[in-house]
């Protein structure tokens, strides 16, 4: 299910675009709203919580824009909430860097449990990196959503975005290897580790 709620929040740019082109805004935000809360209701109360720590954001980001645009019949309600949802995103990880622990180092302890001390200022610069790109996205999705054509914010929006997303996490998981040769049994970690051996393995490279 937590597939399916990332491919309709990859999906929605898209599917925005072409609705506008047989609705209005109302009728967007309205079937947007119903879809939120036939969603809400499927769910069963012992998940609401985890469910909503993790998709809480964008559904509130998403419920909020639809709803305006329900009210004032305005698309570019629907067209900046893949902006609100990254200016969202910016605000809980520079947040996190105020205290203690950063928000990757959250997530990072939620997969593996304690961390070594080196790691830790570690996870503080990565939260940076991603704060960079929450406020770089934000900007350019709500710059074309206000200003650029319906195409090119779907484009952005709806897939470039996501592509530099990858890009940013696959090549911050590759440097992480390279620095710290530490394995956790990921998928990648026996190909990695032949690559970024530990002191004393072998390595694939001559």
């Amino acid at each position: 299910m937590a597939a399916l709620q990332s491919i309709v929040l990859v999906a929605y740019p898209f599917a925005v675009y072409f609705a506008l082109g047989v609705a209005s805004p109302r009728v967007i935000g309205l079937v947007t709203l119903a879809f939120l809360g036939l969603r809400l209701a499927w769910l069963a109360p012992g998940r609401l919580a985890a469910v909503a720590r993790v998709f809480g954001p964008a559904a509130l980001v998403y419920g909020l824009t639809s709803l305006v645009a329900a009210v004032a019949s305005d698309a570019r309600a629907l067209l900046l909430a893949p902006a609100l949802f990254s200016f969202a995103l910016l605000a809980v990880f520079a947040s996190s860097l105020a205290r203690s622990e950063s928000a990757i180092e959250i997530l990072a302890r939620a997969q593996v449990g304690e961390l070594p001390a080196d790691e830790v200022p570690y996870c503080r610069s990565v939260t940076l990196v991603w704060c960079a790109f929450f406020a770089l996205n934000g900007a350019l999705s709500a710059g074309l959503a206000l200003f650029g054509s319906r195409e090119s914010w779907a484009v952005w929006s709806g897939a470039l975005s996501y592509a530099l997303m990858g890009a940013v996490f696959a090549g911050e998981y590759v440097y992480r290897h390279w620095r710290f040769r530490r394995y956790r049994g990921g998928v990648a970690d026996p190909l990695l580790r032949r690559l970024f051996p530990p002191p004393g393995e072998p390595s694939l490279r001559r």
